[in-house]
């Protein structure tokens, strides 16, 4: 990738987090603008992804919270969240049925779901996990953890993105929280 090509991208990568940031919605969960963040990130995946790639959005079946959080992010992936050469086939797959994780590349774990079991079934797929709560990324269960309140912050946990064998781009660690 060229140096124009690199510093448009971490641009608009910019501009979107930005953007976001100045929403005023409910936090607590999965929001459009955090998704939106999330599917930016994932295009920042060294080897780079591009086509459509299928996403995960695992939830806990019963959890009312949980299942709301899975159907905000279908929505949003349905409508188009990602960047210009990335889109998403969303894929709702229940926490106690990860052995559906096959072909995926992007899980969005919502709140309320047993992180360490995602983290035993998605780590040795190499499938970069995203959520909103950044106790996950904290103790190394989710690769990234995006949080839009009181600001949009990213957290990407090298300990996760290790076992997974995920890489970012230099580029977009530069732009984000690593632990």
């Amino acid at each position: 990738m060229g140096v124009k090509t690199a510093l448009y991208r971490i641009a608009c990568f910019v501009a979107i987090v930005a953007a976001a940031g100045l929403c005023d919605a409910a936090r607590a969960q999965m929001t459009g603008d955090t998704i939106k963040v999330g599917g930016r990130a994932a295009s920042f995946l060294q080897p780079r992804l591009a086509g459509t790639v299928t996403a995960a959005i695992i939830y806990e079946p019963g959890n009312e919270a949980s299942e709301r959080e899975a159907r905000v992010i279908e929505r949003e992936l349905a409508s188009g969240a990602g960047a210009d050469s990335l889109r998403f086939r969303p894929r709702r797959v229940a926490s106690n049925a990860l052995d559906e994780l096959d072909g995926v590349r992007i899980a969005f774990v919502t709140r309320g779901t047993p992180y360490r079991q995602i983290a035993a079934a998605t780590a040795p797929r190499s499938i970069l996990t995203i959520s909103s709560d950044s106790a996950c990324a904290r103790a190394a269960y989710c690769t990234m953890a995006v949080q839009s309140s009181p600001r949009i912050q990213i957290v990407v946990s090298r300990a996760a993105a290790s076992a997974a064998r995920i890489r970012f781009s230099s580029s977009f660690l530069m732009l984000v929280k690593e632990i």
